[in-house]
């Protein structure tokens, strides 16, 4: 079993690498934050500083969750796409007459491997991004008293632990799936399998949706003890539950997707191609979109917060310090999804040219589902920053329209534009890979 699962990845390495260094990137982030606030908090504490040791809690407990919850989505999705791009291959095993309920024990026995391997090798890393960690809060302002970053056994364990989590969450219902789905369908159909909320799915969606009312009705409604402040807090919170609501699933991406594309009025061949690419692949198209809509969002709304919030500040600088790691983990893991899918894209520009469509025509369709990809970050991101400014205005009763002219756009749209050039030159890199490719032979492969 285990000779069939090494030799499984080994067959697929040149998926499997990509899904690997989301993973590693994200565990690897997500250790090495939690590693920095418990040393600051340890080093706090030996110097008998209450009031550091709650700041080191507040500051790292925050960048933690962010990260965490970033790292988690992200590498969940990219492991859920490589499996789903695999189903062909599982189809083959259930033919050659494996039963289906080994098929499902040997895909998750490879979603423990990947994020074994993911945390061990995330351990190293997870110590560099500690120091660097420490390093962003003393720039800060806050007093470490000389905490720095050993190597303590049980960090290798944090790290696995966060290499494993996400695996198994991202592949645990994709395994099943792959177990059950007929033979033959997988083989016939070309596009993506519809999107089917399970129960643990839809279950974690009332309770995200409960989370958004939750927070908004004191936040927005009600007379708080706290004031204005504790109003602010509530809202913010609710925003970011209902950030987790929008993006766990393909039911507000896909549908935001095909909205603005219909209203471009370009009728050219290469357009109409990435079009319906991005529509038949929904799962590719969403889990690609997905690392760059979530910083974005994350951007604006810690934006927003630091307009409205007395003291606060909206400049990029000072929001990297708590979302510095859930870039990192976002710009990768998109380039990763980009990388991880060039087979199925060299297939599907195979297909189209054996139809006849002219080699400058698909390789401006690849830029082009680049451009969609970014569109579709950007537009979720610039309306959920405008639900966040008038839930957070609403919330401190301060007028909306002077929190949306208060944001900083010229940095908005700065990542807004590197979102757009980091999507459309890693397809430009591949559309020229593509370009080489002889159509037979990857029709064939």
């Amino acid at each position: 079993m285990i000779r069939l699962v090494l030799s499984d990845i080994r067959l697929q390495a040149s998926m499997w690498w990509w899904t690997l260094l989301c993973a590693t990137v994200g565990a690897a982030c997500s250790a090495g934050s939690a590693i920095a606030m418990f040393t600051a908090v340890s080093a706090a504490r030996a110097a008998g500083d209450a009031r550091m040791v709650s700041a080191s809690i507040a500051l790292g407990g925050n960048i933690v969750f962010f990260t965490v919850l970033a790292a988690v989505g992200i590498v969940a999705s990219a492991v859920g796409l490589t499996l789903t791009t695999q189903r062909r291959e599982h189809a083959l095993w259930v033919i050659l007459g494996i039963p289906r309920h080994r098929v499902r024990f040997i895909l998750r026995t490879e979603m423990v491997v990947l994020g074994a391997v993911a945390g061990a090798l995330a351990a190293p890393l997870a110590l560099l991004v500690a120091g660097v960690a420490l390093a962003q809060w003393k720039g800060t302002g806050l007093e470490l008293h000389g905490a720095s970053v050993g190597f303590r056994f049980w960090y290798v364990g944090v790290s696995v632990l966060f290499g494993l989590v996400p695996c198994l969450l991202g592949g645990w219902g994709v395994t099943r799936r792959a177990a059950r789905t007929p033979e033959m369908r997988a083989f016939r159909d070309f596009s993506d399998p519809p999107a089917r909320p399970g129960v643990a799915r839809g279950g974690l969606a009332l309770c995200l949706l409960a989370g958004v009312v939750g927070m908004w009705v004191p936040g927005l409604g009600l007379e708080l003890k706290g004031g204005l402040a504790q109003r602010t807090a509530f809202a913010f919170a609710g925003n970011l539950f209902l950030l987790c609501l929008l993006l766990m699933g393909p039911w507000v991406l896909t549908p935001l997707m095909k909205l603005w594309t219909a209203l471009v009025p370009s009728r050219g061949v290469a357009w109409h191609l990435a079009v319906q690419s991005c529509q038949a692949r929904a799962t590719r198209s969403v889990t690609t979109v997905l690392p760059f809509a979530l910083s974005l969002s994350f951007v604006g709304l810690f934006m927003v917060m630091g307009k409205v919030m007395p003291g606060g500040s909206a400049g990029l600088d000072n929001i990297l310090v708590v979302l510095g790691w859930v870039f990192v983990v976002s710009w990768v893991g998109g380039l990763a999804v980009i990388a991880l899918v060039g087979r199925e894209r060299a297939r599907d520009s195979a297909v189209v040219t054996v139809a006849g469509a002219r080699p400058g025509v698909v390789t401006r369709s690849i830029v082009y589902e680049g451009a969609i990809y970014a569109g579709t970050a950007i537009v979720f991101g610039a309306l959920f920053v405008a639900v966040s400014s008038l839930t957070i205005a609403l919330g401190a009763r301060i007028d909306v329209v002077r929190v949306l002219a208060g944001l900083p756009w010229a940095t908005l749209g700065a990542l807004a534009a590197g979102t757009l050039v980091t999507t459309c030159l890693a397809l430009v890199l591949q559309a020229a890979r593509v370009s080489r490719t002889v159509a037979v032979r990857a029709l064939r492969s």
